[in-house]
């Protein structure tokens, strides 16, 4: 049969009464900050769940981010290619006005004016969104169109800027935002040119030439070019409206996912604080009990006798 010493109890005693601390400690924490985890011992299923969670809600986030950067980036391009789109239909006003039967407007004056239309052209395809050029393909950094005299040059390239917002390899046919200047005007005779650009600068020479210019060339073949470039801009404007709209679609999305992850999160993480406050105050009482009932029960020792 074992001998039960007093060093014994007291050293039971002792464990059982730092169990009941501790546990009050544990509460205690978990009151200070609401949360029931803040180790990985103190439940390893739900540290693991809350990883999980964790990690999918930093996802869903850079998706959102991403998909907010190529909302804002696709309303640059849109309202740009709206404006283009306006200053083709004036080209053509302007032609139309100069070689038609009663012209209301020189020929001159019409070629000045659209040498102005070609600049402000020129302006729209180096829009910038930050310090980002809108139209430049990845070349963002590089101004992408450069005007000097006759001769348009674009100096950007015609690779796709991708911002994936779903889970996966990127894939620009899926991801990309962006609408490139060779995608807008098409390639032109020249290595680094643009179609549109020749095509328009070309127009205007043949109406600065006054009463020399090639007036057959002028009234169907100069207001053929001007409109198959407007319709390759409504088709790039048609095709980003629809990645637009898919683009608001999945931003609807990662928002309902925000509100689901955030509430797993709370579920495996946060504490019932009205339960979390009577633990705790029962836990308070069972120690202050603990000590009350050591104080009477230890037993007595020979000090005790020597007083």
């Amino acid at each position: 049969m074992m001998r039960i010493t007093n060093n014994m109890l007291a050293y039971n005693y002792l464990i059982s009464l730092n169990k009941s601390l501790q546990r009050q400690h544990e509460i205690q924490e978990q009151l200070a900050d609401g949360k029931a985890i803040h180790r990985p011992s103190d439940d390893p299923v739900k540290t693991i769940r809350s990883l999980r969670f964790n990690t999918n809600l930093a996802m869903n986030e850079q998706f959102t981010q991403n998909l907010k950067d190529a909302i804002s980036w696709m309303e640059s391009s849109d309202s740009a290619l709206s404006n283009m789109g306006d200053i083709l239909i004036r080209a053509k006003e302007l032609v139309i006005r100069a070689v038609g039967p009663n012209p209301d407007i020189a020929l001159e004056t019409a070629g000045k004016e659209l040498d102005g239309l070609i600049n402000q052209l020129i302006d729209l395809t180096n829009t910038q969104l930050g310090d980002r050029f809108i139209f430049a393909g990845q070349k963002d950094k590089t101004q992408p169109v450069v005007r000097n005299g006759d001769m348009v040059q674009y100096l950007g390239d015609n690779l796709k800027i991708s911002m994936p917002i779903q889970p996966g390899s990127v894939n620009p046919d899926r991801d990309s935002v962006n609408l490139t200047g060779l995608d807008l005007f098409g390639q032109g005779e020249a290595v680094d040119g643009l179609k549109l650009f020749e095509n328009l600068i070309y127009i205007k020479n043949e109406l600065l030439k006054g009463d020399d210019a090639n007036m057959d060339f002028l009234s169907k073949d100069a207001i053929a070019w001007i409109d198959s470039g407007h319709d390759r801009l409504l088709q790039a404007q048609t095709e980003l409206g629809t990645r637009y709209s898919m683009y608001e679609l999945a931003q609807r999305m990662l928002e309902d996912n925000y509100v689901t992850i955030t509430g797993d999160i709370a579920a495996n993480e946060d504490i019932d604080m009205a339960k979390a406050i009577i633990d705790f105050k029962n836990s308070e009482n069972v120690y202050r009990a603990a000590l009350a009932v050591g104080a009477r029960v230890m037993p007595v020792s020979l000090v005790d006798f020597l007083r």
